[in-house]
């Protein structure tokens, strides 16, 4: 066990893993006792070097994500679980604000955290940003250089606090607009389904328009009659529309409540209710049942009143019916009263019935219309803030790449705001299916000539004029397109859709910067390897960073790099390389052996104590040593 320190105020604040042991498994009783430097493990080939650096990226919970890197995901978790079998591992750590902290983990396990005085305690160390560390495996710096989406993730460690906060804000308002998608595509469909029916109103109106008499003295007092019975058809159905929104609510209120105590309910099961923590879980129940009995109460209270006002509208109705009937009579007499041909009567009362209900739709479609703007009203202060929270991650990205293109003068970072299209274009590319229209160039162009939030609003519009200009569409292209655009509410996906930052790592390569996916293996690492080794107070793990590099790289990039970090980060390397150790003057070398049964830790001690390991392993022996001494003469 490293001893707590007095002196915690003169250090750099950073992360320090203290510790690993190992109980079973190909490891089996390793104690591996780290220093606040550079720890190097070496040995041969299988002796079990890569497995303790994968044992601490899963001990601390700092696996890669499964749906971003499933493949690398299943390798390490299948390296783990073959070599630690039914073992455990403890991991005891320090973190930059000096709190100690224990991880344990089997590996079917997930991991446990206990504080100083060995009591549990519900926490991530990594989620809630208690504890970081940087891993990278064999190969992971060159995929970082193939990957955008990793190299976002590498700038956004330097501002980890700050990208985390504003990613877990960015979720939320997502899910919120998600939802309101959700219901605005509802609500469409029933504005679309009023529309329908209230299509006919100004037909029927100019129908009725034309009945109406031309002449004679009564042309007035007949024309009124037949408007107030048109206005009698449509009151007549408003206490019935009422009756039935308030049963609504009242159905509405009852689900609430019985979907609410249902999933109650179901998370309290015999296990629960009889295990070892049943206190804790009956004064949850508690709490929860004093929550349910108010909402009884105050749904018994809504479907009362509800039901009050129910009795008041039918008596209001059965007092309009009463009118009805007397204004219908009269009504009826100055029609007998007239010269107007029955037929003409029949007529006209079929279409002032039918103008009654299309009126009743309008209405309808009104009120669903200003409901509808509420919500994109709410929904477009939604897609602000995360235009501007987005906008807050781009200038910190930003700021970090500036920051390391002058620290690194043959290697230039820079981020494109909202340039990565990929996503947008295959929303857009899916809409398009089984539209009449080539998908993929389709997309692409759509994606290139609008923003997601221009291409929404065309699409809502039906702006067929613009589509056709700005995206050089014929008429017939451009209709099809609208079309697929809009059905679905494919046009409320489409603007939200994150367009990602897009960021470019440059290797100068002679007098021209490259690109660091077109650059070869070893020039990805020699690209990427600088900034992982930036200063940082998260620990830096990798496995043989000196893969596909020259030797004169490794000492003038890797070894200086070292040294200027040394006190002020944790570095824990498995390599095969003598000038990482020897150079760079590793605090600690754990030297790993290997019976291909189990490992075990031959030696453990600083560079001089572990010479002849180092010689032997790295070097060859020492007469390869000398025999290269000779050769170069020096």
């Amino acid at each position: 066990m490293v001893t707590k320190t007095t002196q915690s105020q003169n250090r750099s604040a950073h992360h320090v893993v203290l510790s690993l042991h190992v109980t079973g498994g190909f490891l089996a009783d390793a104690e591996l006792e780290f220093v606040d430097g550079l720890n190097c493990f070496i040995g041969g080939r299988g002796a079990g070097k890569t497995t303790a650096l994968e044992f601490l990226r899963f001990g601390l919970g700092l696996m890669p994500d499964p749906k971003v890197n499933p493949q690398r995901h299943r390798a390490i978790d299948g390296l783990v679980k073959a070599n630690l079998g039914n073992g455990r591992l403890k991991i005891e750590l320090r973190t930059k604000t000096d709190m100690r902290y224990t991880a344990g983990r089997g590996a079917h396990e997930s991991v446990q955290v206990l504080n100083e005085v060995g009591t549990a305690v519900p926490i991530s160390l990594d989620r809630d940003q208690i504890f970081g560390a940087d891993v990278f495996s064999q190969n992971e710096i060159e995929e970082i250089a193939s990957s955008a989406a990793a190299q976002l993730e590498l700038l956004d460690r330097f501002q980890e606090r700050e990208s985390v906060a504003i990613e877990r804000e960015l979720q939320q308002l997502q899910r919120r607009l998600d939802e309101s998608s959700v219901e605005l595509r509802r609500i469409d469909e029933e504005v679309d389904d009023a529309r329908v029916r209230a299509s006919e109103l100004p037909v029927l109106q100019e129908k009725l328009k034309g009945l109406a008499e031309i002449a004679g003295p009564d042309a007035d007092r007949i024309n009124a009659a037949h408007a107030a019975k048109s206005q009698r058809a449509r009151e007549e159905k408003v206490p019935d529309l009422l009756l039935s929104a308030l049963q609504k609510l009242i159905t509405d209120t009852r689900s609430i409540q019985s979907a609410f105590r249902a999933g109650v309910d179901a998370q309290f099961d015999a296990q629960i209710r009889q295990g070892a923590n049943r206190e804790l879980f009956q004064a949850i129940q508690d709490d929860l049942d004093s929550f349910g009995r108010g909402l009884v109460t105050a749904a018994e209270s809504i479907e009362n009143e509800a039901h009050t006002v129910e009795e008041r509208i039918r008596r209001q109705s059965a007092a309009l019916a009463e009118r009805h009937a007397i204004q219908e009579s009269e009504y009826r007499s100055i029609i007998a009263a007239s010269e107007e041909q029955g037929e003409r009567t029949a007529e006209r009362l079929a279409l002032q019935t039918a103008l009654a209900n299309a009126q009743s739709a309008a209405n309808e479609q009104l009120a669903k219309e200003q409901q509808r703007q509420a919500m994109i009203k709410i929904r477009t202060e939604l897609l602000k803030q995360v235009s501007e929270l987005r906008d807050q991650r781009f200038a910190l990205r930003k700021q970090i790449a500036e920051r390391l293109s002058n620290r690194f003068p043959s290697i230039r970072v820079t981020v494109s705001q909202s340039a990565d299209l990929r996503e947008y274009q295959e929303i857009v590319t899916d809409a398009l299916k089984g539209s009449g229209v080539k998908q993929g160039m389709a997309s692409e162009r759509l994606s290139q000539m609008f923003l997601p939030s221009e291409l929404a609003e065309i699409v809502v519009n039906n702006d067929l004029n613009t589509l056709m200009q700005r995206s050089g569409f014929d008429e017939d292209r451009s209709k099809k397109i609208l079309n697929a655009l809009r059905t679905g509410g494919m046009h409320y996906r489409i603007e939200t859709v994150a367009l990602g930052d897009q960021p470019c790592i440059e290797l100068l390569d002679g007098d021209t910067f490259k690109e660091s996916m077109h650059l070869s293996t070893g020039q990805r690492c020699t690209t990427i390897l600088p900034i992982l080794l930036t200063q940082s107070e998260r620990p830096l793990l990798i496995d043989q960073p000196e893969d596909n590099l020259d030797n004169a790289f490794v000492y003038e990039t890797i070894v200086q790099a070292l040294q200027a970090i040394k006190g002020s980060r944790q570095v824990i390397f498995v390599t095969h390389n003598p000038n990482i150790p020897v150079l760079g003057e590793a605090e600690r070398v754990f030297v790993f052996s290997s019976d291909g049964q189990h490992s075990t830790l031959k030696q453990v001690g600083t560079v001089d104590e572990c010479r002849d390991q180092v010689e032997r392993i790295l070097e060859g022996g020492r007469e390869a040593f000398l025999l290269r001494k000779t050769r170069y003469g020096h």
